[in-house]
């Protein structure tokens, strides 16, 4: 049946009830076969926690969708979604449903991460509200289905429907709750869902010929480093157990993994290894990743496509199925523009700035303030006042910024001796002593409450508690992001605030073209509002412009 209604009243009476009444809210949840096949196959809308109707939309869209315009196109009709990014994102691929109002959403996983939900999934916040909400992957496992398409039809509307009306009953829970702490700052992450949809699929154009040599390229690396590591006796250089007994046997030591089961052959532990083999195995690894993720699964495309959302702990913008930020910038200059260039702005040192601000170190703000860019560079004072060479300092400066342990500093700095290391924090925090105090502080503060001091526009983010090796608190993990949760929040609120301003101006999808994390291209000779821009917080964050041919 292509309509099914969930309720207790007369399906028809109650259907044109809401239309000739329009609601205040409605939720909508949306069925599909995978997240990443986004054919959809029904939709439910819900009036309330015990009322909804489900719509089949596969493989013809039932008649009643023409009628439903006068809800779903209605700005005062707020449309609440679980994950909104989704439903949002897939409901316009049903034809009489495009360009339905996407000015008045409440998406409800946002909302937990806003209240401190380390968990957000719907089968687990259900709970929450007295409801019960089974995960597509469990459905699937009680069917035997590879997708949903798999799942009985009756199954899947009755799934579809109950998430609706979940949603809905955590609407009415964390509604009064973001009203009262979260007001201004919950519509400004909805007000970016739209916009990151229509840069979701926006894409950028692929130069073929480029793809191709540099895939010729990788490919011959591939391979040198294959042939490498096969004269070492590594046959499988995917093995992580196969290179970890090689190189024990080599006479390296490595640390076992977390599980107790084999050496642990991550990067940060053969960065540290003298043995070229070690070398050429994260050489294969780096030119593998980047061909096979990356560059061969574009040969037949016209456009690279990401998808990019909101959910993370700290509420910074990120991308999957084919992460764009995780694209080296020396491969970027395979994507070209629609209109001649690309034009874009990059929050250089935003988390420089951001510690200064909330920290107030006086040398810190008195530097990166200076109106003699060449006094202004931090990275240079940092090195002359401890004597190390700019990239060290460079290093250090953005590992305190990310909370970074004397063994972090070991790592991203490539320094086996974590004592010198240590060392090194110990005067970093000597040379700008505001800062110290500060991480001391939101340090104890955090291990104290369990929530990280506010961010700049006002959000605190709750710091989950964690194990070592040993079962005991992990107090050094937890103090790391009490330092970094504010500053990577903070950093996320201004570029989401910076492509609301820039959407406002004009500039949004298509004319946007990308955002890499601190970051924001625009398609064609585009002028910027740089002084708003650099003023979202109120303080001044440099926001540097440049102009380029080719994606950079």
């Amino acid at each position: 049946m292509p309509v099914t209604y969930y309720g207790t009243g007369n399906p028809k009476e109650r259907f044109q009830h809401f239309l000739d009444n329009p609601p205040a809210a409605i939720s909508i949840d949306v069925e599909t076969p995978s997240i990443a096949e986004r054919m959809p196959l029904g939709f439910a809308i819900a009036f309330s926690p015990q009322e909804a109707f489900y719509f089949q939309v596969h493989p013809e869209p039932p008649r009643e969708l023409e009628l439903l315009k006068p809800l779903l196109f209605n700005s005062q009709v707020c449309k609440i979604a679980h994950y909104a990014i989704f439903d949002i994102s897939v409901l316009p691929l049903i034809p009489q449903l495009v360009g339905f109002d996407r000015s008045n959403i409440f998406d409800t996983n946002t909302a937990a991460r806003l209240l401190g939900r380390e968990e957000t999934s719907l089968d687990i916040l259900a709970n929450e509200v007295g409801m019960f909400a089974e995960g597509a992957k469990s459905i699937m496992q009680r069917f035997k289905a590879s997708t949903m398409l798999d799942v009985p039809t009756n199954e899947l509307a009755n799934k579809c429907q109950n998430d609706a009306k979940v949603a809905f009953a955590l609407y009415l829970d964390y509604q009064p709750q973001m009203a009262s702490q979260y007001a201004e700052y919950f519509q400004v992450e909805m007000q970016v869902i739209p916009i990151l949809i229509d840069l979701s699929l926006r894409g950028l154009a692929i130069d073929q010929g480029a793809r191709a040599q540099l895939e010729a390229k990788l490919e011959d690396e591939v391979e040198f480093y294959r042939r490498q590591l096969e004269g070492y006796g590594i046959e499988k250089p995917g093995s992580s157990q196969q290179v970890g007994y090689i190189l024990g046997k080599r006479g390296n030591f490595l640390p076992m993994t977390r599980k107790k089961t084999q050496l642990s052959t991550r990067e940060a532990e053969l960065e540290f290894l003298d043995d070229p083999m070690a070398t050429a195995v994260l050489g294969w690894r780096h030119k593998s990743k980047l061909l096979s993720t990356y560059i061969a699964p574009i040969k037949n495309d016209d456009r690279f496509y990401t998808e990019y959302y909101l959910d993370t702990v700290v509420g910074r913008l990120n991308s999957k199925n084919r992460n764009i930020q995780n694209i080296p910038p020396e491969c970027r200059y395979i994507f070209l523009p629609d209109n001649g260039c690309f034009t874009t702005g990059d929050y250089g040192k935003e988390h420089m700035y951001i510690l200064a601000h909330i920290s107030q170190d006086r040398d810190l703000l008195r530097i990166l303030y200076d109106p003699d860019p060449k006094k202004a560079d931090i990275h240079q004072h940092t090195a002359n006042r401890m004597g190390l060479l700019r990239p060290l300092a460079r290093t250090l400066n953005y590992a305190v910024a990310y909370g970074a342990t004397a063994k972090t500093i070991s790592e991203q700095a490539k320094i086996k001796d974590v004592s010198r290391c240590s060392k090194l924090l110990d005067d970093w925090f000597r040379t700008f002593p505001g800062v110290a105090d500060w991480v001391q502080t939101v340090q104890r503060s955090g291990l104290e409450s369990g929530w990280a001091e506010p961010t700049l526009f006002g959000r605190r983010i709750h710091i989950p508690e964690e194990l070592n090796h040993w079962g005991g608190l992990n107090t050094e993990a937890m103090k790391r992001k009490a330092v970094n949760y504010p500053i990577l929040g903070s950093d996320g609120e201004v570029i989401k605030r910076a492509i609301i301003l820039c959407r406002n101006k004009g500039l949004g999808p298509p004319v946007m073209a990308a955002s890499v994390h601190d970051s924001l291209s625009f398609d064609g000779d585009v002028v910027l509002p740089v002084e708003e821009l650099e003023m979202i917080p109120d303080f001044r964050i440099p926001f540097e412009v440049k102009q380029t041919l080719r994606w950079e």
